[in-house]
């Protein structure tokens, strides 16, 4: 198997989105082709894609992708997850086979509903469940992995370049909002499939682009709170970080972005309304450890919607661009020059300032 530092070639991961605001579908050929001509950002070594509103016949089930190992495995973990959900379909997941994509796991999803008797007795909600059932998988459960787990949402990736990956997978077949995409270069950790970009939880998901220097000190933090950082990577924490300032502590995605790109102290000190001061004063003291350093930018994508941050020193390169009702991020213009020729309002979002857009209300 290839791994970091078999392969080297000097450039950084390639990022890359677009989201109806209308909530208008598009095919995954569109994000597939933009990340041709950033092709020299990845080594190969990992690709994925996100896809938003792609599964409307079972938009009320959450849709668990995962890697299996082996036959025995998948049994296995099916017999766990008949414990806490009602498992309504079950099937491989659609694939193309192509020489560029080898050493390929057996790749399932399922479409569940939590048990309604297990919800009760252990006095969870069904998102609060669905993450532990997730995090249990992923910690304790050998050759079994799961990288989706979401509702009308579904996460495809695999190592290999991430035009590659998009054919593959067939993103052409599925439509979708929103769509979003990451070409790997590794930084530290092996190129595997559960490693490829976009990581996720629930239906956040997270693609990255930039290494983070407070990995250990988010880390430990974040796993104060039950989750499990199984794959030594900041985009897994970077997920579980958002998880849980916007899920669990109620946190908007302007708050959560002040958090883990919190503006320097002597920029709050001189914000000019004392509501506004008080506030990002309030969020630095109480998230100290979820301040996320060193260079990054991400696109969080979610039901309904997307969120585009750079680091605060903006040491990540991202544009934004806009057609008609879409909105296009990538870590390249000629990315978003791909997708929509005729793209205008292009611009680099300044370090620290959360790009937030919303699909119209019932469109989705």
């Amino acid at each position: 198997m290839t791994r970091e530092g078999d392969v080297r070639i000097p450039s950084g991961c390639a990022i890359a989105a677009v989201i109806s605001r209308e909530g208008k579908k598009m095919t995954g050929e569109a994000i597939t082709e933009a990340m041709k001509p950033m092709h020299d950002r990845s080594n190969g070594l990992g690709g994925g894609f996100a896809g938003y509103g792609i599964y409307p016949e079972h938009k009320d089930l959450y849709a668990l992708h995962l890697f299996f190992d082996s036959r025995t495995t998948r049994k296995e973990c099916e017999t766990f997850l008949k414990e806490y959900f009602e498992i309504v379909q079950s099937e491989i997941i659609p694939t193309r086979n192509i020489p560029e994509i080898k050493d390929k796991p057996i790749i399932w999803r399922y479409f569940v509903a939590p048990l309604q008797s297990m919800l009760t007795n252990l006095q969870l909600d069904e998102k609060e469940l669905v993450a532990r059932i997730v995090m249990k998988i992923n910690k304790d459960m050998n050759g079994a992995y799961v990288f989706s787990s979401g509702k009308n949402m579904g996460t495809f990736k695999a190592v290999g370049f991430p035009e590659d990956v998009g054919v593959f997978y067939k993103l052409d077949e599925y439509e979708g909002y929103s769509w979003t995409a990451h070409g790997r270069y590794p930084t530290n950790t092996p190129g595997w499939w559960g490693g490829a970009h976009p990581f996720t939880l629930l239906d956040y998901s997270v693609v990255h682009n930039g290494e983070i220097s407070s990995y250990d000190a988010n880390r430990r933090f974040i796993e104060m709170f039950g989750y499990k950082c199984t794959l030594q990577t900041d985009t897994e924490v970077i997920t579980y970080i958002m998880d849980y300032l916007v899920r669990v502590q109620g946190l908007t995605l302007r708050e959560a972005a002040s958090v883990i790109a919190a503006p320097f102290w002597s920029t709050i000190e001189r914000e000019q309304d004392p509501e506004e001061r008080k506030k990002l004063a309030y969020l630095r003291t109480v998230f100290p450890s979820l301040l996320i350093t060193g260079p990054f930018s991400i696109v969080l994508g979610f039901t309904g919607g997307l969120m585009a941050l750079n680091d605060r020193l903006k040491l990540r390169s991202m544009v934004v661009g806009e057609k008609d009702d879409r909105v296009y991020v990538a870590s390249e213009e000629a990315a978003i020059r791909k997708m929509e020729p005729d793209a205008d309002n292009i611009s680099a979002p300044a370090g620290g300032e959360p790009v937030i857009v919303h699909v119209k209300e019932g469109a989705y």
